[in-house]
C-alpha cells in the first residue's frame, strides 16, 4: 500500500506537467476557434500565451498588410486606407491600455476592428461609383480582410457571454 501511494504521489506531477504542456498548445488553437482562415490565424497567433500576445500580433499583422494595400493601392482609395489605419492603430492603443481589464478592452476591439473591415469596403464603393475596375484592389486587399478577420476571431475569443441572451418574442396583448 505504501509502495502504490508513493507511485501516485510520483506520477502525479508527472501527469500535471503533461496535461500543462498540452492545455498551453489547445489554449493557442482556442484564440482561433471561430476564425475563417484557421492556418493563417494559428501562424499568425502562434507563440502567443495569452490573449493580450494574441491580439497585439494579430492587429500588428493587420496593420502590416493594410499598409501593403496602402502602398501599391489605388489613389482614390486614399481615405478608406487611411480610416482602416487609424482603427487599426487605435484597436492597438487600446490593447495597451494597462488600466483596462481584458474584457474592457475586449469590449472596445468590437467597435473598432468591424469599422476596419468597413472602411476597406468602403474603397469598393468609391471605385464603383468612379466606374473603376475593382478586381486588381479585392486581390490586393485580401490580405488586410484576412488579417483583420483573425483580430476579430482572437478578439471573439475574450469577448465576455453576453449576460443575457436577447429576447425575440412579442407579448400577446
Amino acid at each position: 500500500m505504501v509502495g502504490l501511494k508513493r507511485d501516485i504521489i510520483v506520477a502525479l506531477p508527472v501527469v500535471y506537467l503533461i496535461f500543462a504542456s498540452h492545455s498551453h498548445v489547445d489554449a493557442s488553437n482556442n484564440f482561433c476557434a471561430t476564425a475563417v482562415d484557421k492556418q493563417l490565424c494559428e501562424n499568425t497567433v502562434k507563440g502567443a500565451t495569452n490573449w493580450e500576445e494574441a491580439i497585439t500580433e494579430a492587429i500588428v499583422k493587420a496593420i502590416y498588410q493594410q499598409a501593403n494595400a496602402s502602398t501599391w493601392g489605388n489613389p482614390a482609395c486614399e481615405k478608406p486606407y487611411r480610416d482602416t489605419e487609424e482603427n487599426l492603430v487605435e484597436s492597438l492603443e487600446i490593447v495597451g491600455m494597462t488600466r483596462q481589464s481584458d474584457e474592457d478592452k475586449s469590449k472596445g476591439l468590437k467597435a473598432k476592428l468591424p469599422k476596419a473591415l468597413t472602411s476597406l469596403e468602403d474603397c469598393f464603393k468609391i471605385l464603383k461609383d468612379l466606374k473603376q475596375d475593382a478586381s486588381a484592389e479585392k486581390r490586393l486587399m485580401h490580405g488586410a480582410e484576412q488579417a483583420i478577420g483573425v483580430c476579430l476571431a482572437v478578439n471573439s475569443f475574450k469577448s465576455p457571454a453576453p449576460s443575457k441572451p436577447p429576447s425575440y418574442s412579442r407579448k400577446m396583448k
